[in-house]
């Protein structure tokens, strides 16, 4: 009778503690995570600034549905908003447990942005919904290129990326139907 075969020399105990035990200070990130982390960083930064700047544009097209028939219009807007700042929070903590700095510095936000904000005229409801679908759509595109970039390098942040990805899918949903009627329903 045969011996069961050893397991991978990257579940051993002793091996697993002594690669932990390596370079104690970079945290999160052990020997395994195969990933260019600078470039990884740079993606998430990226991604933050866009995430920062279309929370800023929704907030800003919230305010400008007035009226109370646009008030189911608003408050889907403020939540969208809300869900990309919470967005931008995740992305700022990976690239902090990577051991870079998240870049809020609003002065670099718009160059590193794949949102272009845009604002519009009080009740514009066609024109507001149509610029946060478009720029969900262009966070879709860059979150899809992200989790296929990253792939199995660092699992952790595909990970986010597709939690991400997922939530922007069913805000894109949401506003390619209330586009179809922006004046009787929320998007």
């Amino acid at each position: 009778m045969t011996s069961p075969p050893e397991p991978p020399a990257v579940l051993r105990m002793r091996e697993v503690r002594d690669r932990a035990l390596f370079d104690l200070d970079d945290g999160a990130v052990t020997p395994s995570n195969r990933a260019e982390l600078k470039a990884v960083a740079d993606l998430l930064n990226v991604l933050l600034a866009s995430m920062v700047v279309s929370s800023l544009q929704y907030e800003q097209h919230a305010l400008l549905a007035r009226g109370p028939s646009h008030r189911t219009v608003a408050e889907f807007l403020y939540g969208c908003a809300d869900r990309d700042r919470a967005g931008a929070r995740l992305l700022a903590t990976r690239i902090v447990q990577l051991g870079f700095t998240a870049d809020h510095d609003p002065r670099h936000l718009p160059a590193r942005s794949r949102i272009t904000f845009q604002t519009f005229q009080d009740g514009d409801l066609t024109g507001i919904v149509t610029q946060d679908l478009v720029g969900a759509r262009i966070l879709i595109q860059s979150l899809q290129e992200a989790v296929r970039w990253v792939g199995a390098g660092d699992p952790t942040t595909r990970r986010l990326l597709e939690r991400l990805l997922e939530d922007k899918e069913a805000q894109a949903a949401e506003l390619s139907a209330g586009l179809r009627n922006p004046e009787r329903a929320h998007p």
